[in-house]
């Protein structure tokens, strides 16, 4: 794992060469950790059918669980994998879905460098033409704003679920800035270092590929699940959300869960099964 740059040397360095430190912050920042699987989610993890997708000289680890007709797409979160969706995997296959995912580039079994949301939907495509259309996509934390921005670019589906969503980018950026003690110039110069690394040099990725953009035009019901104790990702990004897509959407607040609990709490894991189900839609 990268270690971080004095929070002092990064900020001089910012004031007299700012390429230089967002370079150095940027490999921190591109860092996803730790993303092997954890016993408890070593039985899923080895029951899946594994297929390997070639995507931008990556092999990309795919993966399908269950025997059900139309499949359901799940999307995983920063310095995580598909196999630590397990609870969602183990619910959704018991109703009767198919599951698929697939570990990001830089994550799981996937080799890196870290990827972006157009990875991420170069591959949920590639799935779609394998599996075909989606009953539902669902997404965790960054994985939330990547499911959104599938669907919105033209990943068919009946419907969407979001648990511990961001509304944007920024703020997970402003967040990160903050945590290693940084201030305002260095904040600049990682911004302009992902712009041009990830993006081509476009300024505008924050508000392009934000889960609210043009979130009311979504055309199809979503769920949201977001805990108030989480300390990753604060309630208030699905409250905004929320707000942002209208009579569509729908969320389901916990409390005690945090970030990632949410995922295996049985109440949620029935809701949300309950959602994807279209003939036990009305449950939602």
């Amino acid at each position: 794992m990268t270690t971080a740059p004095h929070p002092i040397d990064l900020e001089v360095l910012a004031v007299t060469a700012p390429r230089v430190a967002g370079e150095r912050a940027l490999r921190l920042w591109s860092d996803p950790g730790d993303t092997s699987t954890v016993d408890r989610d070593r039985d899923v993890h080895e029951r899946a059918r594994v297929d390997h997708l070639d995507h931008r000289c990556r092999r990309v680890a795919a993966y399908t669980w269950g025997e059900g007709t139309r499949p359901v797409l799940l999307v995983h979160g920063w310095g995580s994998r598909a196999a630590r969706l397990a609870p969602l995997v183990r619910a959704l296959t018991a109703s009767g879905h198919t599951v698929v995912s697939w570990d990001a580039p830089g994550h799981g079994a996937t080799g890196g460098p870290a990827g972006t949301v157009l990875d991420a939907l170069a591959i949920a495509r590639r799935l779609q033409e394998q599996h075909g259309d989606f009953t539902a996509v669902v997404g965790h934390s960054l994985g939330a704003l990547f499911a959104t921005h599938l669907v919105r670019e033209g990943i068919r589906t009946d419907r969407l679920a979001l648990l511990s969503a961001m509304a944007d980018f920024e703020g997970t950026l402003d967040g990160f800035v903050a945590a290693h003690g940084w201030g305002p110039r260095v904040n600049r110069a990682l911004r302009r270092a992902i712009e041009d690394a990830f993006f081509d040099g476009d300024r505008d990725i924050w508000k392009r590929y934000a889960t609210v953009r043009d979130a009311d035009a979504l055309e199809v019901p979503v769920l949201l699940f977001h805990d108030v104790d989480d300390p990753l990702v604060p309630h208030a990004e699905s409250v905004r959300v929320l707000a942002a897509m209208g009579a569509g959407a729908r969320m389901v607040g916990t409390v005690g869960l945090g970030h990632n609990r949410i995922l295996a709490d049985p109440d949620v894991l029935e809701r949300l099964t309950a959602f994807v189900a279209p003939v036990r839609a009305a449950a939602w």
